[in-house]
């Protein structure tokens, strides 16, 4: 007479337990992985942004005139979203095209904090007022452009006005980017600091 060896269909806990650990290590890789593509993401834009400032100085020195780094700011959100060159052109700061301006991620965040807040605009502006398309001789209408203010001045001779530090963070990161004009080097340095 021969017995029949009956085997029981399904998993046992061990073979269940090594599943759950291989999926959780494969997730904690991932995990990783993701944080390190942000975090190369962040430091290449900031990497950019310090390329950016340093090409405006030299820009400023080959041309022989005053160029500003005018911040644009969103107006519903109020926040910074680009920066844009400016040359200081029949005293008023006129937006150039070149060099491009410096598009910010929606997690950043750049701030501009001057060594001396008080300190009075090097150079100074004129309002402008617009054309009047609708007008046919040409007169100029009572309706204002803001005129563009810019944050930092990098100067002909050299050097950069007036002193200070722009901040670039990201939410959820926790490295800030300090940028500040190093006036014996005549260039702007960046620096990494933990929030």
């Amino acid at each position: 007479m021969q017995t029949k060896c009956g085997r029981q269909n399904g998993y046992t806990l061990i073979e269940i337990m090594v599943v759950i650990a291989v999926l959780a290590l494969i997730a904690t890789i991932a995990a990783g992985s993701i944080n390190q593509t942000m975090n190369r993401r962040y430091a290449s834009e900031a990497e950019q942004l310090s390329v950016w400032l340093n090409q405006l100085a030299d820009v400023a020195v080959m041309q022989g005139a005053a160029f500003g780094v005018a911040l644009e700011v969103d107006k519903k959100s109020k926040k910074v979203t680009d920066l844009s060159a400016a040359i200081y052109y029949r005293n008023q700061w006129v937006r150039v095209s070149f060099p491009e301006p410096v598009e910010l991620g929606d997690d950043a965040a750049i701030k501009w904090l001057p060594d001396n807040p008080d300190e009075k605009a090097l150079f100074s502006q004129q309002q402008n007022s617009t054309q009047d398309p609708s007008s046919n001789r040409g007169e100029k209408s009572t309706k204002k452009k803001k005129p563009i203010e810019p944050t930092l001045m990098f100067l002909p001779d050299g050097y950069a006005e007036p002193a200070g530090t722009f901040h670039l963070s990201y939410s959820g990161y926790e490295t800030i980017y300090s940028y500040y004009w190093d006036a014996e080097e005549l260039l702007i340095k960046m620096e990494k600091k933990k929030k």
